[in-house]
C-alpha cells in the first residue's frame, strides 16, 4: 500500500484499510463467532438485561441498521446465544436477551483474543495507544456531529 504523504489521506483511507483487515484477520483467529457477530453480542452484554433491550436499541448501540442487527440476530439466535422475546412495553418490537450459551462463547472469544491483541499491539507504545485512541474519539464525535446537522 502506497502511503500518502497528507496524513489527513492516511487516517480517512486507513480506516477503510483497518477496518476490512482487522475483520478478514480477527475472522480467521477466533472460532465461533465472526467480528460484527462478537462487536454485536458483547454490546449486548453490556447493556442493562432488565428490561431486556430492543433491536431498536441494539442497533443504536452498536450504530448499525436495524434491518442488519435483525439479520445477524438470527443467525445467532439459531446458534443459541441469544433469544429473542416480545417486548412487554412494546408489542410491536422484540426484546433481546443474552443466553448462558451466549455469555459462554463471550467468555471463550475474550480468552482467545489475549494473543490476537497482544500480536496486534505489539510495537505500539502506550503513549501512542492513548493519543490514537483520542484521536479516534474526536473522529467519531466529528462524524456524530456531522450526523446531527444532515438530520
Amino acid at each position: 500500500m502506497k502511503i500518502p504523504e497528507n496524513k489527513q489521506y492516511v487516517l480517512f483511507g486507513g480506516a477503510f484499510v483497518l477496518a476490512n483487515k482487522l475483520q478478514l484477520v480477527a475472522d480467521k483467529k477466533t472460532h465461533g463467532l465472526s467480528t460484527k457477530q462478537w462487536f454485536l453480542l458483547r454490546n449486548l452484554s453490556d447493556l442493562p438485561a432488565d428490561p431486556p433491550p430492543t433491536i431498536t436499541t441494539l442497533a443504536k448501540e452498536t450504530d448499525t441498521t436495524r434491518q442488519n442487527v435483525s439479520k445477524m440476530l438470527e443467525v445467532l439466535q439459531r446458534q443459541g446465544y441469544v433469544a429473542l422475546q416480545h417486548n412487554e412495553e412494546d408489542h410491536r418490537s422484540q426484546s433481546v436477551v443474552l443466553t448462558e450459551s451466549g455469555a459462554q462463547i463471550l467468555r471463550q472469544v475474550a480468552q482467545e483474543a489475549v494473543p490476537f491483541f497482544t500480536e496486534l499491539f505489539s510495537g505500539i507504545s502506550e503513549e501512542e495507544r492513548v493519543v490514537s485512541a483520542n484521536v479516534v474519539i474526536k473522529l467519531i464525535d466529528n462524524l456524530c456531529k456531522m450526523q446531527e446537522e444532515m438530520e
